[in-house]
C-alpha cells in the first residue's frame, strides 16, 4: 500500500470512533437531518466542548462520506463495510461479503482508497507526500 492509501487508510479507521463522538450511524449519515442544533442549552465549558466535539465529528463523517459517494459502487460498498461496520470485519470477510477473493479485495481497496483520497477535502491526503 503506498503512502496515499495508508493516510486514507488511516483517516477512514477513525470513522466507527466519529460515529460514536457524533452519535450518528451509517444510515443517519445517508439521510442527514438539518438540525444543527444541541438538544439542551449547553452549560459550562465541558458541556460546550463536548457539543463541539460532536458537531465536530459530525462534519468531519459527513465530508468522508461525501467523498465515498463519488466513487464507483463497488468501490463505495467496500469502504463503507470496511470502516463503518461496528463488527470491524476482517479484509477476508469483506471479500467474502463482497463475493470476491482476496486478491481481488486487495487491488480494489488500494483502488478505492486512492480515489478517496482524491475525493476527500479536494485531495488534502495527498498534501506532504
Amino acid at each position: 500500500m503506498d503512502l496515499v492509501a495508508r493516510k486514507a487508510d488511516k483517516k477512514l479507521k477513525k470513522c466507527r470512533s466519529l460515529m460514536r463522538i457524533a452519535r450518528k450511524n451509517l444510515t443517519d449519515l445517508k439521510s442527514p437531518t438539518m438540525d444543527s442544533m444541541p438538544a439542551s442549552t449547553p452549560y459550562g465549558n465541558q458541556v460546550e466542548a463536548r457539543v463541539i466535539k460532536q458537531a465536530s465529528a459530525q462534519q468531519e463523517l459527513q465530508e468522508i462520506y461525501q467523498a465515498i459517494t463519488w466513487l464507483k459502487k463497488d468501490e463505495q460498498e467496500l469502504l463503507f463495510t470496511k470502516y463503518f461496520d461496528f463488527e470491524e470485519p476482517s479484509n477476508t470477510a469483506v471479500a467474502y461479503a463482497l463475493n470476491i477473493d482476496e486478491s481481488q479485495y486487495y487491488r480494489l481497496r488500494n483502488k478505492a482508497l486512492k480515489e478517496f483520497a482524491e475525493s476527500y477535502m479536494a485531495g488534502s491526503l495527498f498534501e506532504n507526500v
